[in-house]
């Protein structure tokens, strides 16, 4: 044996030791690509690995720590591999000059050395993982072609054991093989047309059913809600107080003209027993004194008016509590509703790419966020002719459910999601209703 063969098989030694040395794949591809060329001298290598698509891809470039994926050469080396201009199952050489004659569109990257060798990394478990890609001036010689298949079985090795055994693709492709296959595909569509109740999922509320609506009396400017959401009032109780200083003001100044009025009356009775002309204006003057007796009237009917008090007993559900103060309200403006406890509905807000056909008494089960355990049961009472924007600006349908007779019922307030029960359909229409839909509109059928 002379000195340059012991040499190699030193080398060679000296290679597998840091095959088997290496803690993760980084370090090993490095290893191999930079290390490999004490064995067999080379340009360029690149090591590539098999990803879940089947498709390779470029882990590591001799000289290089970092890859660049947007270069010419990786990606000159990577359309090589995928689009199978080369047999990646067996040691292959390629020169680049007769792929310039055979004019394959591959962008080839100028001054890159002629000769190609890609050498196979088969498991004996998991098959093949990947390539190694040559690249240098001249064609290998048989003896470089040996040692370049006995590291790449080493190297196999070695990579196989980085590479992860559990992973879904591997898991898959073990059990779904040969007569379980197909059995598995045989039940699949089978279950397509199974028939179920198609479904929409929509957020919901509790909202009081047929609630009491306290609306402004008189023209004015809400100086206090007096009562908070969830509050218990009754019969008499005030609600909300409004700036009553205009009201006041207007009272006293009509109680003032009516004593002016009553004056001028009374002066004008006493004098006409003697005066002719006071005694024509007594009719003019009782009229009129009668006018400023009503004006006042109204002024203090107003001004009770100024605090708004309960005609009926409930739960108060005031909207925008703080804000309301100081605002100015016109009479029959909403400022608050006194709801019963006790009768509640839900008010479901579908959006229109979810809508389906719903039939009045169709099943609802409602999941409010505060119990996420547990469901309650409802029926479709109405629903709206036609979609109006939501708080979060969504277009949505407004669909009012009842609740299940003795059943407690929640407070009103609570949030959560309601699932919709429509007609019954198959399974592969309830799967791929939306893409249908989405594929429709796209294509425009």
């Amino acid at each position: 044996m002379n000195d340059n063969t012991s040499i190699k098989i030193a080398r060679l030694i000296t290679l597998e030791k840091k095959f088997r040395t290496a803690e993760n794949l980084s370090e090993l591809g490095f290893v191999c690509a930079n290390e490999l060329r004490s064995v067999v001298d080379y340009n360029f290598l690149f090591f590539l690995t098999k990803t879940a698509t089947g498709r390779q891809k470029v882990q590591t470039i001799s000289d290089i720590s970092v890859v660049d994926r947007t270069a010419p050469t990786v990606t000159f080396v990577e359309r090589l591999i995928n689009k199978k201009k080369v047999d990646t199952g067996v040691f292959s050489e390629v020169s680049i000059s007769d792929l310039r004659e055979d004019g394959l569109n591959l962008d080839l990257p100028e001054n890159f050395p002629n000769e190609l060798m890609v050498v196979p990394l088969i498991s004996r478990t998991k098959g093949d993982l990947g390539s190694l890609v040559i690249v240098r001036s001249a064609k290998v010689s048989n003896t470089e072609k040996e040692l370049l298949q006995h590291i790449a079985e080493t190297f196999s090795h070695a990579l196989d054991s980085f590479l992860s055994q559990g992973s879904i693709l591997s898991f898959f492709g073990r059990i779904f093989s040969g007569w379980l296959k197909w059995l598995i595909l045989s039940a699949i569509t089978f279950a397509m047309f199974m028939p179920i109740n198609i479904s929409a999922v929509a957020p919901v509320e509790v909202i009081a059913k047929n609630p009491s609506v306290v609306t402004s009396p008189v023209n004015g400017v809400v100086k206090k809600v007096l009562v908070n959401t969830n509050d218990a009032v009754d019969i008499g109780t005030e609600l909300v107080k409004l700036d009553d200083l205009n009201f006041k003001s207007q009272y006293e100044i009509n109680l003032q003209e009516l004593e002016v009025a009553e004056a001028e009356l009374l002066r004008a009775k006493q004098s006409s027993f003697t005066n002719d002309e006071a005694k024509a204006k007594l009719v003019e003057l009782s009229t009129e004194v009668a006018l400023k007796k009503k004006q006042v009237a109204y002024a203090e009917e107003q001004l009770k008016y100024s605090v708004i008090k309960a005609e009926v007993s409930g739960v108060a559900v005031v909207e925008d509590f703080i804000d309301w103060q100081g605002r100015p309200v016109n009479i029959g403006e909403k400022i608050l509703t006194i709801a019963n406890s006790d009768d509640i509905e839900f008010l479901i807000y579908l959006p229109t790419k979810d809508s389906l056909f719903i039939e009045k008494s169709a099943r609802v089960k409602v999941f409010l966020d505060s119990s996420p355990l547990s469901s309650i049961e409802g029926k479709i009472l109405r629903t709206s002719y036609k979609p109006e924007l939501t708080a979060e600006n969504i277009l949505a349908y407004k669909i009012h459910a009842s609740l299940e007779d003795n059943i407690e019922p929640p407070r009103i307030g609570l949030r959560g999601s309601a699932k919709i029960y429509g007609d019954r359909t198959s399974l592969f229409y309830y799967i791929f209703r939306v893409p249908i839909n989405i594929s429709r509109q796209f294509l425009g059928i």
